[in-house]
């Protein structure tokens, strides 16, 4: 079974701010950017009374971000 060819984009923006001997980095991460919804895995058994044949039963993960915050000091 061959499956579509997997493209996940990920983007990552981040910023140090420095103040006297602390350094703070602030960043944001964007995860799957172009929301591609490609099959993971497939239905693969296959029922006279069920057409699910080939269904997918699995897809990649919908688009979300993440915030995130460093303090070194």
């Amino acid at each position: 079974m061959i499956h579509d060819r997997i493209y996940q984009v990920d983007f990552r923006l981040s910023k140090i701010f420095r103040t006297g001997r602390t350094r703070t980095n602030i960043g944001i991460d964007i995860y799957n950017a172009f929301n591609s919804a490609a099959v993971l895995s497939r239905q693969q058994t296959f029922s006279p009374t069920s057409s699910a044949w080939l269904t997918p039963t699995g897809v990649l993960a919908a688009r979300f971000a993440k915030i995130s915050g460093q303090i070194d000091f």
